[in-house]
């Protein structure tokens, strides 16, 4: 009998299970190789770094230090001035009386040079000090108050003495002045001062006649008038510092021999000193004669100057510069200044009384110049830089009536007429009639105001 064969369709199912069972099994098996899903990472122990193949990596570099900021060395504070005595000229005195008050100090650290006071209400390391009584017999003590480099200060009371119910009747002021185109010239003009009293009887008028003057340097000079006139000169005189110390002393005589006497102190800022000590220039200073310029009759201006300078030392001259200011036109624009090397004769200006030059202007040579100024450059023998300046000027025109207005004032008028008569001159200045005025010269003058 022949065999019957199965069907198409069954034929194929049975193929596609036995591939799907076989793909089944070999999916088992390859999933059993296959690593475990991504998660933390077991811990490995580290091999010895002897043991390990590849190198270390290189140590991480070092932080710097931390930076700290180191300020600049501050110098030390200044230290404050030593009084080492305050002395009184006298025990006993008038209210009202001066009594000189001298201080004596140092400083610390050895630099003296900045040295000043104060004492009372006056300047100076010696000041003719005056005190007044109270109504109930006691004065308000003053105080001494002395300086020293950048004004660090120490204060003391003047010693106490006795001060008695007496009262002088007249008083001596003395004031002063710096004339002027000078740096060390002086004026003192002494004046009497009544002291006022209630209940006093008549005094007798003390009619002066005679002014004798005293100076720092025992110079003594006599006047009839209450002026006198001083070179208070710092060279030399009194140790290098920034301030020069000066006592001026007058005693007045009236025509019976009756003597009143007045003192004043002074405590002069010496320039040179501080243009040494802020900017490390040596001043060279130049006085002229005649103080103020004065046209010839052939149209020049002729002065002779002293150069000189405070430095221990001589100053050799490098360069001399003459400047030349012009005058111009009305309404128009101010002229430069012409500015030329120049030699004045002299290479050297040796310490003390130094060297005298003389310049000039000729103004009809040279009508539009009003001014001009030498500049002075040098150095002293160890190096340090020398400058000063001094200038020789067109004297104003004289007066007319074009270039004048008229006094109207019938005082000033007096007093002009009468400085005319006293100075025999044809025109007097300001300065003539301030020296008359301060010399009493016009106490006479009998004038009345007009009143509108």
């Amino acid at each position: 009998m022949k065999p019957v064969d199965r069907p198409c369709w069954k034929r194929r199912w049975a193929r596609m299970i036995g591939l799907a069972t076989l793909v089944l099994v070999a999916g088992w098996f390859l999933s059993r190789e296959r690593p475990p899903p991504p998660g933390p990472a077991p811990e490995v122990a580290k091999a010895p770094e002897s043991e390990r193949f590849s190198p270390a990596p290189p140590p991480a570099p070092a932080a710097p230090p931390p930076t700290v900021a180191v300020d600049a060395p501050k110098e030390a504070p200044v230290p404050p001035p030593v009084i080492d005595a305050v002395t009184v000229e006298k025990q006993e005195v008038c209210s009202g009386e001066d009594n000189l008050i001298s201080v004596r100090a140092h400083s610390p650290d050895g630099n003296d040079t900045y040295l000043h006071s104060t004492i009372g209400t006056g300047t100076g390391m010696r000041v003719p000090l005056r005190v007044w009584l109270e109504p109930d017999g006691t004065y308000a003590q003053p105080v001494v108050t002395v300086f020293g480099k950048d004004n660090v200060s120490t204060t003391v009371p003047v010693p106490r003495y006795t001060v008695k119910s007496c009262e002088p009747e007249r008083l001596v002021e003395v004031l002063s002045r710096r004339l002027p185109n000078a740096d060390e010239d002086y004026e003192f003009l002494a004046r009497i001062v009544e002291v006022p009293k209630r209940d006093a009887a008549p005094r007798t008028p003390f009619t002066s006649v005679k002014y004798v003057w005293t100076f720092d340097d025992q110079h003594t000079v006599t006047t009839t008038a209450p002026t006198a006139s001083h070179t208070l000169s710092g060279a030399g005189s009194q140790p290098w510092a920034m301030y020069l110390q000066h006592l001026v002393r007058v005693d007045v005589f009236d025509a019976k021999g009756r003597k009143l006497t007045g003192r004043s102190s002074m405590q002069v800022l010496n320039t040179s000193f501080e243009n040494f000590d802020k900017k490390g220039v040596v001043t060279l200073l130049a006085r002229g004669t005649p103080r103020f310029p004065e046209l010839g009759g052939d149209g020049v201006v002729r002065q002779t100057f002293r150069l000189y300078h405070q430095w221990k030392g001589l100053v050799r001259l490098e360069r001399v510069t003459a400047l030349r200011a012009r005058v111009p036109e009305v309404g128009a624009p101010p002229l430069p200044e012409e500015a030329a090397e120049v030699s004045l004769g002299v290479d050297v200006i040796p310490e003390g009384q130094g060297v005298e030059v003389t310049v000039s202007l000729d103004t009809k040579a040279e009508p539009e110049v009003s001014v001009v100024t030498y500049a002075l450059e040098g150095n002293t023998l160890d190096g340090h830089p020398a400058r000063g300046t001094f200038s020789v000027m067109r004297p104003p025109p004289r007066p007319t009536k074009e270039n004048s207005t008229p006094i109207t004032d019938p005082v000033l008028m007096a007093k002009v007429k009468k400085a005319r008569e006293l100075l025999g001159q044809p025109f007097v200045t300001d300065e003539d009639l301030w020296q008359l005025e301060r010399e009493g010269r016009f106490d006479d003058l009998k004038v009345q105001r007009e009143v509108p």
